[in-house]
């Protein structure tokens, strides 16, 4: 098994992981496009998915995404500026997690930055995390920090090392997420 597949699963795995509990709180935003809770999660998890396969963010992750906002009528341009904001600080999770993951490598302990902190709560405040999800990420780092196996989406138990964490940081880049959240409410 090469080392670059074993790190796609191993930031599959993460990214299911920050998917699994993201958008449950149904409202409007500000100029009133209303979003169900099934709206909103089907919605985070695209930008998840398109965060770990930059591929995403064109064609099937792009249409989904106005499939879903179009369902509730046409956004305007301030439901955009809304959605730009949540999709980005969705999608500002998974660099989050793996420098915290890098951080309670070297420490042998489980690591939960002040950053993070905030991340949780503001998306737990908005309705878009929920606290189950929040201990699905401590226990997440918990095995990580005690370098016992992660189990990826397909699957496989994956052992995560300082050099994989870099090397799924390195992929997760804030001008990467920019473009993609860009891409993503770019109307097809």
């Amino acid at each position: 098994m090469t080392r670059t597949r074993i790190m796609s699963w191993a930031i599959a795995a993460a990214l299911a992981l920050l998917a699994v509990g993201v958008a449950l709180k149904a409202g409007p935003f500000r100029d009133g496009l209303e979003l169900a809770a099934a709206d909103r999660s089907a919605l985070a998890e695209l930008v998840l998915s398109a965060v770990e396969a930059p591929d995403e963010r064109t064609a099937p992750g792009r249409d989904a995404v106005w499939t879903i906002l179009r369902r509730r009528g046409t956004p305007t341009a301030g439901d955009r500026r809304e959605l730009e904001a949540r999709f980005l600080a969705i999608g500002r999770g998974p660099r989050l997690f793996w420098l915290d993951a890098q951080r309670a490598l070297k420490a042998e302990r489980p690591v939960k930055s002040a950053e993070r902190t905030q991340w949780e709560a503001e998306l737990l405040g908005d309705g878009w995390l929920t606290m189950a999800q929040q201990r699905r990420y401590d226990e997440f780092m918990g095995k990580i920090a005690r370098r016992e196996p992660i189990e990826s989406s397909h699957g496989v138990e994956i052992l995560v090392d300082e050099a994989m964490a870099q090397a799924i940081l390195d992929s997760l880049s804030d001008a990467e997420l920019r473009a993609t959240v860009t891409a993503l409410l770019t109307p097809p």
